[in-house]
């Protein structure tokens, strides 16, 4: 039988855990993969917390060590960025105009920022924080007394203001919408971590919309908001992101609502293609409905899984989705889906200086997810575990 060809587009957690899932089942087909960046695939949560806060040095945030790649026969291609699909000469095109052939294809492209939309967005000081070079550039302007505001108010923009404000800066953080990190779907969650911040020092300001970016010789002087100028030296734009599938607008695989449609062995309607991490638009195993999520652990599950399937084992995904951050000294874990839920019931305390409390997420009369906070020194590992098993049943814990 001649060997499988391998093409993995994307130089992501999703890709590398790819490679992992192939040579699990196929030690000797050849894989190439095409990465965007000039790095090997990191980890990104550290980007908006440890390594931001100078915490580890580059070879932490790998995924596997630079020898690992020759040694699972894999060709790495830096630099290099995908153009189009063609499904019919089972090829992809590079910028270059070089065609790759493949027998099997992984599309793990992630995604990027959502831009900010408002006059001044281009001055000097305003940044995105996606990649290793945007946290390098992040880290030479976060100093001791800075003046700094986030915009968005979800786990990256907290994310960024928490570990700014430990390094020393000014910090205020604005959200356009009545909540943080609306996905919670619940104005006590969002409250708490309002307060949260706000007791470290961070101003926090809700329901305040960007309407421009005032300029000084092209440099950031100020954000203004619905008249109000707030006055700033560095703008970190946190307003979520959006999945890189423009490349594939006329490939004639199935999108929808930006992410690539898979079935549940993860293949797209394209012969031998499948997608993973944060394109991937999949059927989630706990709610049963569409989802596309931005997560590290989603990356990993999809990737791993992916590469399995695209060397024969013709598995369905099942994972349960899962991501936890950091916040100060407060740990916040997130299973299942938070969204759209029919009823949110709290137990535990949310007050005082020791905060240990649960949130589930009902749909119907079954367990759609969950969210434990509480300080980082205290291990609920038991209880996340007990709350997956829920999941996967559709009931509600005791």
């Amino acid at each position: 039988m001649p060997e499988q060809q391998y093409v993995i587009v994307g130089g992501g957690l999703a890709g590398a855990s790819a490679i992992e899932g192939i040579r699990e089942l196929d030690k000797e087909g050849p894989i190439t993969l095409l990465a965007s960046e000039r790095e090997l695939p990191y980890h990104r949560p550290p980007l908006s917390k440890s390594f931001l806060a100078r915490n580890g040095s580059v070879d932490d945030l790998r995924v596997q060590k630079a020898r690992w790649y020759p040694q699972q026969d894999v060709r790495v291609r830096l630099n290099t960025t995908a153009k189009s699909v063609h499904l019919g000469k089972q090829s992809v095109t590079l910028e270059s105009g070089e065609r790759v052939p493949y027998d099997k294809l992984l599309l793990a492209t992630g995604s990027a920022p959502r831009n900010l939309n408002a006059p001044g967005v281009d001055s000097e000081g305003v940044y995105y924080l996606r990649t290793l070079q945007d946290c390098y550039a992040l880290k030479n302007v976060i100093k001791q007394g800075v003046k700094l505001v986030v915009v968005g108010g979800g786990f990256i923009g907290m994310e960024v203001a928490a570990t700014a404000k430990m390094l020393g800066a000014d910090v205020t953080l604005l959200e356009a919408g009545p909540v943080l990190y609306r996905a919670f779907a619940n104005a006590e969650l969002s409250e708490f971590f309002r307060k949260l911040l706000e007791s470290q020092g961070v101003v926090v300001k809700l329901a305040t919309k960007v309407t421009k970016f005032r300029a000084d010789d092209g440099r950031v002087q100020a954000v203004v908001t619905d008249g109000t100028e707030l006055p700033c030296e560095v703008v970190v734009a946190g307003t979520g992101a959006e999945p890189n599938t423009e490349w594939l607008a006329t490939s004639g695989l199935s999108i929808d609502r930006g992410g690539v449609i898979v079935n549940v062995r993860l293949e797209t309607n394209g012969k031998g293609v499948y997608a993973a991490g944060d394109i991937a638009r999949f059927v989630d195993p706990v709610t049963r409905q569409p989802r596309r999520l931005e997560h590290w652990d989603n990356a990993q599950a999809t990737g791993r899984l992916a590469g399995r399937n695209m060397a024969g084992a013709n598995e369905p995904y099942h994972h349960q989705s899962a991501f936890f951050s950091d916040l100060f000294d407060i740990t916040i874990n997130v299973l299942g889906d938070t969204e759209n839920p029919d009823s949110v019931e709290i137990r535990g305390r949310l007050d005082g200086a020791s905060p240990n409390f649960t949130a589930l997420y009902q749909r119907g009369f079954k367990l759609a997810g969950a969210v434990t906070v509480n300080e980082v020194s205290v291990d609920r590992g038991a209880e996340i575990e007990a709350l997956q098993k829920h999941l996967a049943a559709g009931t509600m814990p005791d």
